[in-house]
């Protein structure tokens, strides 16, 4: 019974819609043509077929003469009510749009006709406070995007492309965390290549960037989507891994060795790395694990580098 009532709710609705006499109703692609119209429309333009395939800003004018606008704007911001008449008519409609989905609904009240200078007036005003507000939304989205571009520089390397180090940090104490409610694994990489300044020395700082950028990359293929990659420091670099197992993080270690012994750099000369892992025990703050992951680094060096101490 409900169903049938909604139903029949929405026929008649479509009905009221469809034979309004001041009320024009249009429905228009992203491109403001004209999909579906009311028989208003019809009747306001003088034409005997629906003006579908037409441009809305070709149809509807400002009270000045000018073009109309009707931009597709976001759900969330939609524009203020317009002020606009009908072409080839002295009818004066106040328009209000609505973005659905990929289409624009626009829905036009007539209220009077040009010819009064109240009317008048009171269009010049209701438009320049649309322009004013489209102005003012275009500089928020601005200020939006350049808060974003900001924020993800300010946690950036710029070199790499990777996290820096503060916001490392940021990430690894809220991992703590996440290990320690959920009893999950947490392990740290610290990686330390091997002889840098030896190729910043014999090679310049350009080839010394190259392989901080080619590791970097590395570190990029072997990273989920949990996981997070920062360039500490000079040629350090760290990885944090959770849900992740020391023998895990030991065989990722290995692979990264690997990867890196295998890659030309453009260096010069072959390149290797160290690797020190620490998996975090629950209770330890971030200061513990990167004392014991550096303490690992220590003794794959001591051992002969190109290796992965746990």
């Amino acid at each position: 019974m409900e169903l049938c009532t909604n139903v029949s709710w929405a026929h008649a609705l479509d009905d009221f819609l469809e034979h309004a006499d001041s009320l024009v109703v249009v429905r228009a692609d992203a491109k403001g043509r004209i999909l579906e119209c009311n028989l208003a429309l019809m009747r306001y333009l003088h034409k005997s077929e629906r003006p579908l395939g037409c441009l809305l800003n070709e149809v509807f004018r400002s009270t000045d003469g000018t073009t109309s606008d009707f931009t597709m704007f976001e759900p969330d911001n939609p524009p203020l009510p317009q002020i606009l008449k009908l072409r080839g008519t002295d009818d004066v409609f106040k328009v209000v749009c609505a973005v659905h989905g990929a289409e624009l609904i626009v829905l036009a009240e007539r209220i009077g006709g040009a010819n009064n200078v109240v009317m008048q007036t009171m269009s010049a005003l209701t438009n320049e406070l649309v322009n004013i507000g489209r102005e003012l939304s275009r500089k928020n989205r601005e200020l939006g995007e350049a808060k974003s571009r900001i924020e993800a520089m300010s946690r950036t390397d710029f070199l790499t492309g990777l996290a820096n180090r503060r916001y490392f940090m940021e990430r690894f104490r809220e991992s703590i965390f996440l290990a320690d409610r959920h009893k999950q694994e947490l392990c740290l990489l610290m990686a330390d290549l091997d002889h840098f300044r030896q190729v910043n020395d014999e090679y310049g700082n350009d080839a010394g960037d190259k392989v901080l950028q080619a590791f970097a990359q590395l570190l990029r293929q072997v990273c989920r989507k949990e996981d997070l990659a920062a360039h500490s420091c000079g040629e350090v670099f760290l990885l944090q891994l959770p849900m992740t197992s020391e023998e895990d993080a030991l065989r990722l270690g290995v692979r990264l060795c690997a990867s890196l012994r295998a890659l030309d750099v453009g260096s010069g000369r072959p390149v290797t790395v160290s690797v020190g892992v620490a998996m975090h025990r629950h209770g330890d703050g971030p200061d513990q694990a990167f004392k014991r992951a550096n303490q690992a680094l220590y003794r794959a060096k001591a051992q002969g580098r190109d290796r992965v101490s746990l």
